[in-house]
């Protein structure tokens, strides 16, 4: 899947003369966390709902009164913005976004093509996908199975639990404690079969009894 399949396209932007209270008006009616900064239709920075709280709080322990709700008042976009901004291709993988933004230690990329904003892509976006990826939205079950044998194929695990009668919506690998750990997540509220075939094939499944989902 790429970033342009999730992005959220034509984001609400603000410029480098937009004030601090218009600022705080786009993020609270709208529910945002990020602003992109635009200058002339070209990326120049990003402001998130912190930066604005920090700038105010810089302010408040400064001055009082009058002189503190001038200076709040004065605040443009281009004064708290961070103008060195990490962005990322339409085309590109979300798992690159989600590693840039591990690495980056940042909540949010601009979705650029050349300096032009087409889109934002978030770490709420990352984590709907994420979720919608596990199939935990739909009645299933969990089976976790710890693969000693590196070279064990992953379709002979899944072939023995849908000879079982499970039906997979889901299979991630872990790396668990120097172990290799397949989880397994089937459209059925009772695996008991599905495990103890894989336990009659020699598998290891971690936990007395399966871990059970519901949608909520």
């Amino acid at each position: 899947m790429l970033v342009r399949d999730i992005m959220q396209a034509h984001p609400v932007s603000a410029t480098l003369e937009t004030r601090l209270p218009d600022l705080v008006r786009a993020l609270q009616r709208r529910g945002f966390r990020h602003l992109p900064v635009l200058h002339e239709g070209r990326l120049v920075g990003l402001i998130s709902d912190r930066d604005v709280k920090q700038s105010m709080t810089s302010v408040s322990l400064a001055t009082q009164g009058r002189a503190r709700d001038l200076l709040l008042d004065g605040l443009t976009a281009a004064q708290i913005m961070t103008r060195r901004v990490t962005t990322i291709a339409p085309t590109s993988g979300v798992e690159e976004a989600a590693r840039l933004m591990a690495t980056e230690r940042i909540s949010a990329l601009p979705v650029t093509e050349g300096d032009r904003l087409i889109g934002i892509v978030t770490e709420t976006d990352i984590l709907r996908l994420f979720v919608r990826s596990l199939g935990v939205l739909e009645p299933s079950s969990r089976i976790d199975v710890i693969v000693a044998d590196r070279t064990a194929s992953l379709t002979d695990l899944m072939r023995v639990v849908e000879e079982a009668g499970a039906r997979i919506s889901s299979v991630m690998t872990l790396e668990v404690s120097g172990q290799r750990e397949v989880v397994l997540r089937v459209t059925t509220l009772d695996p008991t079969a599905a495990i103890e075939a894989l336990c009659a094939a020699g598998h290891t499944v971690r936990g007395s009894r399966p871990r059970e989902t519901t949608p909520p």
